[in-house]
Parts: structure tokens; C-alpha cells; sequence
């Protein structure tokens, strides 16, 4: 990581409250694949409220948590969400060369 000195920001357009990603996996033994329960978050007043959520919810596993770039409109379970996602936190472990990320390490 590297850090770049800048002024301020000044967004072209900016979302007070987006809707939040979080994806909880878990590998329920070994030589397994792992399993995923996926959650969208919407109304957080902050990323500080969701990542409260996320901690009384991972029980131990491993998270990502993302930001969605673009409103999209609430569809069933089974419609997969397609918008694009900013990651905040945490690692898919089906990528190689992932890094476990949990909550807890992170708030270290």
C-alpha cells in the first residue's frame, strides 16, 4: 500500500447511503467447497453500522463486504444482483492467493 497526498475531494456525484454486500463463507469440511450466504444491507447510516452488523452475524467465518456502485432495484432471491461493487473488506477464498480476512483481524 502507498499513500498519495491530495486536496479534497470533490465527487461528481456522491450516495449517502448505498446498499451493502456481505458475503459470509464458510468450508463445512476439508476437501469441501465452501458454502456462501450472501446479504444486501440497505438504510445503514454508515459503513460503521454494517460492519457492527457483520460481526454479530459472521459467527467465525470468513466476510467480504462491498458497496454497490449503482442503485438497483430490489428483486427476489433467486434474481442474482448485477451492479457493480466496490470491495471494503475481506477476500473471496475461491480466488487464488486470497488472504483470510476476519472482522476481528481488522479490528486489531
Amino acid at each position: 500500500m502507498r499513500e498519495i497526498p491530495t486536496v479534497h475531494a470533490e465527487p461528481r456525484e456522491s450516495v449517502d447511503s448505498p446498499l451493502y454486500r456481505v458475503n459470509f463463507w464458510q468450508k463445512p469440511a476439508r476437501g469441501r467447497a465452501w458454502s456462501l450466504d450472501a446479504y444486501a444491507l440497505t438504510d445503514a447510516k454508515d459503513v460503521a453500522e454494517v460492519l457492527r452488523w457483520v460481526d454479530e452475524h459472521a459467527h467465525g467465518r470468513r466476510v467480504e463486504v462491498f458497496a454497490e456502485m449503482n442503485d438497483e432495484p430490489e428483486g427476489s432471491f433467486q434474481t442474482p444482483r448485477k451492479t457493480g461493487l466496490v470491495r471494503l473488506l475481506g477476500s473471496n477464498p475461491n480466488a487464488e492467493g486470497s488472504v483470510t480476512a476476519q472482522l476481528r483481524a481488522v479490528k486489531k
